[in-house]
């Protein structure tokens, strides 16, 4: 079978419709989606203004059941002063069945919550710890979604494991995915998951509620690595309670990271004040954050400030 009539079998099987059902429907004009933030982070002694991340993005739909999204990231990096990075992010075509979705491409891995979540919805300005070092980035690959918005969900995937823009297997290994959410009540869900690759396994804990003004989210992650024996957990719990309802919301979150479990005077314990102003929801607004970091060994002057705007469209 050709490269061409492979594909469209893996389509049929994937969407539930044949062959001829493919030209149906025409495309949807594609929306330009995307956002800027801009901050001011001070660590110790030293602070500077940068650009954290620009990202813009075009997704629409190529029929009812299938939909795709192209988005690149340009953001400050490099060795010099002024250097900055181009990337591209997220490269998925996305097919729905029913209570399916089957995700094709370059896309999130479905571990972490609060990796998962995009970061203009987040609280806080930056991620924990944990989640930043342990949560699997985007990577190339197959998802599959099944109830996304009932009392269950459950996810699974197959990606190289090699990390985002990376369109080789490198070690011919792949990385396998799972994740299953409950949603007991309205405002509460509870999840886990699991990510494994030869050698190396990572395991997810989540939680979180929604109701009224209040908003709570907690996770706890480990990764083993056998060839090293090396543990590496963490976890945090985060709380923000809405001052004054889509204006002001009040923050704080605890965290706390280990490298590794088996050695001593390697942990770190992060403690984080904070508050988000909504000029218009999430498109506009300001966040603040401080976040006080007490080494298990011998301190260290990194206690950080950020101050970060964001515009999105």
């Amino acid at each position: 079978m050709g490269g061409w009539a492979a594909s469209l079998a893996l389509t049929c099987l994937l969407t539930g419709y044949p062959p001829n059902r493919l030209s149906a429907q025409g495309p949807t004009a594609p929306k330009v989606t995307g956002y800027v933030q801009t901050r001011f982070e001070a660590i110790a002694d030293s602070a500077l203004f940068k650009l954290r991340r620009a990202r813009l993005g075009v997704q629409g739909s190529l029929r009812p059941w299938a939909s795709y999204k192209l988005q690149a990231e340009l953001r400050s990096g490099g060795t010099g002063a002024t250097a900055a990075t181009v990337a591209a992010t997220d490269l998925y075509v996305a097919l729905t069945h029913g209570p399916w979705i089957a995700t094709i491409g370059q896309s999130k891995t479905p571990l972490s919550v609060e990796f998962i979540r995009s970061s203009t919805v987040l609280e806080l300005p930056e991620r924990s710890m944990v989640v930043d070092s342990l949560a699997p980035n985007r990577d190339l690959g197959v998802k599959i979604e099944w109830n996304s918005t009932g009392p269950l969900t459950l996810n699974g995937g197959v990606f190289n494991g090699d990390g985002t823009n990376r369109a080789a297997n490198g070690d011919e290994r792949f990385l396998y995915m799972a994740r299953a959410v409950v949603r007991p009540i309205a405002g509460l869900h509870v999840g886990a998951a699991a990510a494994g690759k030869p050698d190396t396994t990572t395991w997810d804990i989540e939680g979180t509620l929604e109701r009224g003004r209040v908003a709570v989210r907690a996770e706890y992650l480990w990764r083993h690595r056998a060839a090293a024996a090396v543990t590496t957990r963490g976890w945090y719990a985060l709380a923000a309670y809405a001052l004054q309802p889509k204006r002001l919301q009040l923050v704080g979150r605890v965290q706390q990271y280990d490298p590794n479990d088996a050695a001593g005077g390697d942990r770190t314990t992060g403690y984080t004040g904070g508050a988000q102003y909504f000029f218009t929801g999430d498109d506009l607004k300001l966040q603040v954050e401080y976040t006080v970091f007490v080494e298990q060994s011998a301190a260290v002057a990194n206690n950080r400030l950020i101050a970060q705007m964001q515009v999105r469209w």
